[in-house]
């Protein structure tokens, strides 16, 4: 008995240290990754930590059925990796739950949680591309369309100009659960992006998931004049521009010519990068096509379907029609070429010279210059015309009459010289700028000063003389190279000029009249006034009234020419109106350069189709092509959209 009592003491005291020990062995595990990681490929990383008094004996993560074991490292480490195979396409898109259990020597277990997601971006749109310019009535608008069942958090669009910048965000309550959207009327109680400026735009948005989308678009102009009333878009910064073609420079730093009547691109060039910005590239339409400056120096045309490199190392100084002028960057030696037959003519040579050369080309292809050695203007078969004190700044003519200005370090004295010879004194300003004259249609304008600032005067072709502005800051002409001295006066004789930020027309007798403000350029075509801002050409209206509105405000998407280098790409994409019905309407016509994720039953055949543009502007055309090219504006210009269908 008594030793009976002894063993059942000895398997007593044994089972009560294995309880003790059971007590210690408590196990601890920590997971590493993934801890809310987004699914990257076909594998899930997982990493974890586990210990315990016991040995670890077995540690495994789980994954919606899917089961691995993880294998030790070293200092309590376990990895491993979820190969999903076919199962990552069927896995649903939102977060998923990974769950580590780690088993000690008795069995004992402890477990741990992680979130992986499988998601998409949200998708982001906006109504307003590089060079697009926000027209009156044209309100800018962006979404956030989340991959569901996320939610969109945050979005909020910023215009930065050298003036300051803009931020616009979205509000709540949001018309459609988990989408955000952002009105430009909306924010700040119906605050208006200021206009006259050139932003930069920058979109973010976010989910909460994911990193935060940004996207930045620019040059953007915004101009909401009543007196402007848009007519067309091209595909790009507009450079030139008639009744049947506009040359434009893309966002690709392509040249093209678009045809205003068959909305059809013809690349001319793509543009290399030299040390000068791309905004100093310019150029000028001609009969046969067009001729640019590039940055590199190099003057470049597009003459009946074939490319044709003019010279290097040399500017661009005049056009009109098949002649050209340019001078080599010594400006020492200054040529005249025909495009037609590729023929170079020397018009001026003065070896070692830095005289600047400056010269005017009559429709004829007569042309006129002037060097700061020498003080009289140079015309056709060497006639002279002037002799005054001072360096001769860019002689201006329309094919009958020839102005200049001679400026002696302090003023400019401005000269007319007429057809039948006479020379006729026009007045002094006090500005060294050449940019001081125009003359159209046996009309001259110039700057004269009032003994404190220059203000704007007109001369008729009768000889009259007539005071057009009286401001109390200096006005000057609006003016652009190549086409210095010709675009401010109509053939009856209103000036088109700038003040204080504005755009003016004035004319003999009335006062002048605010159309706009000094963004863009303006200019006189076949009986109509014109200003091209960015991408888009306005119409100048007569009486100040309703304008309309490009019924999908945009640009156009185009695809390189073989041989110009570059993928095919579509620029923009838009929602399809009559399909997104759960949307706001204002909603449903935005720029949407992202596809949506397979799931998200969209279609992304990236296919073409257009969208209607309206036109209306007071004023004659002029011309049957300028009535061809706004019947084309009626048209529209071929936008690149993706349809997004609803289940």
């Amino acid at each position: 008995m008594r030793a009976y009592r002894q063993h059942i003491g000895i398997t007593v005291a044994f089972a009560l240290s294995l309880s003790a020990q059971a007590a210690d062995a408590a196990v601890t595990v920590g997971l590493i990754e993934p801890t809310n990681a987004i699914i990257e490929g076909s594998t899930i990383p997982v990493h974890a930590t586990a210990s315990s008094p016991e040995d670890i004996y077995y540690v495994e993560a789980e994954l919606e059925g899917l089961t691995i074991e993880l294998t030790p490292t070293e200092g309590g480490h376990f990895q491993g990796a979820f190969d999903l195979g076919e199962l990552a396409g069927e896995l649903a898109y939102g977060p998923h739950v990974v769950t580590v259990h780690a088993y000690n020597t008795f069995g004992e277990v402890a477990s741990a949680q992680g979130t992986v997601h499988r998601y998409a971006a949200p998708t982001l749109g906006w109504n307003a591309l590089a060079h697009d310019t926000l027209t009156e009535g044209w309100r800018f608008a962006a979404k956030c369309v989340p991959t569901p069942p996320y939610t969109c958090q945050s979005l909020q669009a910023t215009f930065r100009s050298a003036e300051g910048q803009v931020t616009l965000s979205a509000n709540n309550p949001q018309p459609v659960p988990g989408h955000l959207y952002l009105k430009e009327e909306q924010a700040w109680y119906g605050y208006q992006i200021p206009s006259g400026r050139a932003y930069t735009l920058t979109i973010e948005a976010s989910d909460g998931v994911g990193p935060t989308i940004t996207k930045t678009i620019g040059p953007i102009y915004v101009e909401r004049s009543p007196r402007l009333t848009a007519v067309q878009r091209a595909p790009g910064t507009i450079l030139d521009f008639d009744a049947a073609r506009i040359l434009f420079r893309d966002q690709y730093q392509r040249l093209g010519i678009f045809e205003r009547a068959t909305q059809q691109v013809t690349w001319v060039a793509t543009i290399p990068q030299g040390d000068l910005p791309i905004s100093e590239v310019y150029g000028a339409l001609t009969p046969s096509g067009s001729v640019h400056q590039s940055t590199t120096g190099h003057i470049l045309a597009w003459v009946n379907g074939a490319r044709r490199n003019i010279t290097s190392a040399a500017r661009l100084d005049a056009v009109n029609g098949d002649t050209i002028v340019w001078t080599t960057n010594s400006d020492d030696w200054a040529v005249a070429t025909s495009l037609s037959t590729g023929t170079n003519r020397t018009l001026w040579r003065s070896d070692g010279s830095r005289s600047p050369f400056q010269a005017d080309i009559t429709p004829s292809g007569g042309i006129y210059f002037g060097t700061y050695e020498d003080a009289s203007i140079v015309g056709p078969s060497r006639l002279r015309l002037g002799d005054h004190e001072g360096n001769l700044q860019r002689p201006i003519t329309d094919g009958t009459n020839v102005a200049g200005r001679w400026w002696d370090g302090m003023t400019s004295s401005s000269y007319l010289y007429t057809a039948d010879g006479e020379e006729v004194f026009l007045g002094d300003s006090i500005t060294g700028t050449s940019a001081g004259l125009l003359v159209h249609a046996g009309h001259a304008a110039f700057l004269k000063s009032d003994g404190a600032v220059n203000q704007v005067w007109l001369r008729t072709p009768d000889g009259e003389q007539h005071q057009i502005s009286d401001f109390t800051a200096s006005s000057q002409f609006d003016q652009v190279k190549l086409r210095v001295g010709h675009d401010g006066i109509s053939d009856t004789g209103e000036v088109l000029f700038l003040n204080g930020g504005k755009r003016y027309l004035g004319r003999a007798g009335g006062a002048p009249e605010s159309i706009g403000t000094a963004l863009g350029h303006g200019r006189w075509l076949d009986g109509s006034w014109y200003v091209t801002i960015g991408n888009t050409i306005f119409q100048v209206s007569s009486t100040q009234g309703a304008v309309a509105q490009l019924a999908a405000p945009g640009s156009a998407a185009f695809a390189p020419e073989e041989g110009l280098g570059g993928e095919r790409e579509v620029l923009s994409t838009s929602f399809a109106v009559d399909e997104v019905l759960d949307e706001p309407m204002w909603a449903r016509d935005l720029h949407e350069p992202d596809a949506l994720p397979a799931s998200a039953d969209a279609d992304t055949d990236g296919g073409f189709a257009p969208a209607a543009a309206g036109c209306s502007a007071s004023g004659s055309a002029g011309s049957a092509g300028s009535a061809a090219a706004l019947a084309a504006a009626a048209a529209g210009l071929v936008l690149a959209r993706r349809r997004r269908l609803r289940s």
